[in-house]
């Protein structure tokens, strides 16, 4: 039988989640609304739904051409950020070093920067070097900018695992690669996946380098959404479309390692 106390709680709960989730809603049925019904004085949910804004996104916006170059830059990069943190976080963990924790603020430290700070170096290196409006070019960036919280995040988890596994495997004649690949990194997963998880959304969401750095062949989803908001007039259906088919695939990235994600969560309070 319930308590007051924890209907309550109960209540509370579906008030919080209804209070984070309106705006998705609110969004989503934007998307769908004819645009006579967007400008109408009051709000109307009474409507016929309608797919013309998506149609808009994609022919007027080249929101297509977008949604591939957030693709490719994100993923790689990841990739790349969940490779080099994790050897980096192995040898902070693990490995016999002094000034380990120092160094991994230290790290850290290069995240606390605002972006806007070293938006302009980043910009003129990659004209130095010919990487403006790239994949490549962008690929750098992210991966710069986001491997220090990912070498911090991902040293936390290495450390609560227990060394007795990684002597076993170097009185097994395990060296430390194959000791990451075949022992730390199934141990880890948890950690890795809520890494990665951060890492994606960072890249994906990332607004500031992008709009430095890309001008047409590597223009990201968030500044193609800034595209729709002009001088005069925002297309709050267009708009609403974009962000809708922006949040799909941090959706379904979350959904598909949400099982390793709370248990990395966990982990983490723990810890």
């Amino acid at each position: 039988m319930r308590t007051p106390l924890r209907r309550f709680l109960d209540v509370g709960a579906v008030v919080v989640v209804a209070v984070y989730l309106a705006p998705l809603y609110w969004i989503a049925m934007t998307s769908v609304k004819p645009t006579n019904v967007i400008n109408a004085p009051k709000p109307q949910f009474a409507f016929d739904p309608t797919l013309e804004h998506y149609h808009t996104t994609f022919e007027r916006f080249d929101f297509a051409q977008a949604i591939l170059n957030s693709g490719i830059i994100v993923i790689v990069s990841t990739i790349i950020t969940m490779f080099l943190a994790l050897i980096s976080a192995y040898a902070l963990a693990r490995m016999k070093m002094r000034g380990a924790d120092g160094m991994s603020l230290l790290i850290l430290s290069l995240r606390f920067m605002p972006g806007v700070v070293i938006a302009l170096p980043y910009f003129l290196m990659a004209q130095w070097t010919g990487l403006t409006d790239s994949h490549l070019g962008m690929i750098i960036v992210y991966v710069a900018y986001g491997l220090p919280f990912a070498v911090w995040l991902l040293r936390g988890f290495l450390l609560d695992l227990p060394r007795e596994v990684e002597e076993a495997a170097r009185l097994d004649g395990l060296g430390w690669f194959s000791i990451i690949w075949r022992i730390m990194l199934p141990m880890a997963t948890s950690g890795i996946a809520v890494t990665a998880v951060f890492t994606f959304v960072f890249a994906w969401n990332e607004f500031l380098f992008a709009l430095y750095l890309t001008s047409y062949k590597a223009v990201t989803i968030p500044v193609q959404i800034a595209k729709m908001i002009d001088l005069y007039n925002v297309l709050w259906g267009p708009l609403s479309a974009a962000v809708v088919i922006q949040l799909v695939p941090m959706l379904i990235v979350v959904f598909l390692i949400q099982r390793h994600m709370i248990r990395g969560l966990a982990l983490g309070a723990v810890k």
